[in-house]
């Protein structure tokens, strides 16, 4: 199996006018929390030669499935990221190295993708959540209360914080 993402660019060191545009796709599975990507990651962008290796720019694109941490909905939406990495022809401590005259640029692209995940997921920006007593969402059904909770252990708390 051919993998697009990975580039030859060899005749790239060295020159720094010269360039090469890029686009591929690779399978990646990320979870950051309730925000899944399972599935193609589109990636395109541009190397250009430096002195020392090659620098790559890109943008990366993929769809994520999310529950929001409020209300517990599901939803896909897709989540892009931009990047720049410089793969140098000798190895240091980054780790992004020019091996046999190949780079593989989704490694990068994947590692953004990342970073562009949200950690708490939210379907809305006004969501109200759900009821914590009775779980009803109160986005879709307004919870009309649950009584009186003067014999609860907890309620002399709330005349702490009255003025």
């Amino acid at each position: 199996m051919v993998d697009d993402l990975i580039i030859n660019v060899e005749s790239l060191f060295g020159r720094l006018e010269k360039h090469r545009p890029f686009q591929g796709t690779r399978h990646v599975s990320l979870r950051l929390g309730e925000a899944i990507v399972d599935g193609p990651m589109d990636v395109s962008g541009n190397v250009v030669g430096t002195l020392d290796g090659v620098q790559a720019e890109f943008s990366a694109r993929a769809m994520a499935t999310m529950v929001c941490v409020r209300c517990l909905k599901r939803w896909s939406d897709e989540v892009t990221a931009r990047g720049s990495q410089h793969f140098s022809a000798i190895p240091d401590e980054d780790g992004y190295v020019v091996k046999e005259g190949q780079i593989d640029v989704g490694a990068p692209a994947m590692d953004e993708l990342a970073l562009s995940l949200p950690a708490a997921p939210v379907c809305e920006k006004d969501c109200r959540g759900l009821c914590p007593i009775c779980g009803t969402d109160l986005n879709s059904d307004p919870c009309d209360g649950h009584g009186d909770d003067s014999d609860s252990p907890f309620a002399v708390l709330k005349d702490l914080f009255d003025s």
